[in-house]
């Protein structure tokens, strides 16, 4: 009423309500306080270095198994400089990029030393520390997934296929008394099949 004195108890019970929430927020952000980056800490982007030029991306459309053979290349390359945590293939993306992963900020300062302006096959690549806002995975349509799924599959089935004859091969000989070297080389194979088809799930889940 007009003129009466303000009464706090008559304050709505949401204002109330609002008002401690924010009062508590307040508290805890108070009490979880923490320091700001240390000096001279390292950003987090500044492990990542974005490789161009790798590949031109049609290469890939006959054999996707290739996609594995040129993660393979680059993390043994990029493991002389330090921890590599993870390699990535846009195999899509018509500039040729891979982006790798270091556990340190000056592992991947290393590998950009190494590998900028370094030819790689018949290609001259670039090397340079990601900027932390760049994205290179390129959105498929349907069409385009379910395409390349099927290429996977079909690799996936073929590679299957290639282990079961190392391993008929090995039984064959094993029965005429040489089958110890061939069952080594059939073991062999199909750990390195199952490594390269599980560093694929790697490569479709980043970004």
């Amino acid at each position: 009423m007009k003129g009466s004195s303000y009464d706090p108890t008559l304050k709505p019970r949401k204002k109330r309500r609002k008002d401690k929430e924010k009062i508590k927020k307040m508290q805890e952000k108070l009490f979880d306080w923490r320091p700001d980056k240390l000096r001279g800490e390292r950003a987090k982007h500044e492990r990542i270095v974005i490789i161009k030029n790798l590949f031109d991306p049609s290469i890939f459309d006959n054999d996707v198994g290739l996609i594995l053979e040129y993660q393979q290349d680059i993390r043994d390359e990029c493991i002389k400089c330090g921890d590599v945590r993870k390699v990535t293939i846009y195999d899509r993306h018509p500039e040729g990029v891979a982006q790798v992963i270091f556990k340190e900020a000056e592992a991947a300062d290393a590998c950009v030393q190494l590998l900028n302006n370094r030819w790689f096959g018949q290609r001259r690549i670039s090397a340079e520390t990601w900027d932390g806002k760049t994205k290179y995975k390129i959105i498929e349509t349907e069409e385009e997934k379910e395409a390349r799924l099927k290429k996977w599959e079909k690799f996936l089935k073929d590679s299957e296929k290639s282990q079961e004859d190392a391993e008929e091969m090995g039984s064959d000989q094993n029965d005429r008394g040489g089958g110890e070297g061939g069952e080594a080389t059939a073991g062999s194979d199909s750990d390195e099949t199952r490594s390269s088809a599980g560093s694929h799930d790697e490569t479709d889940d980043e970004d």
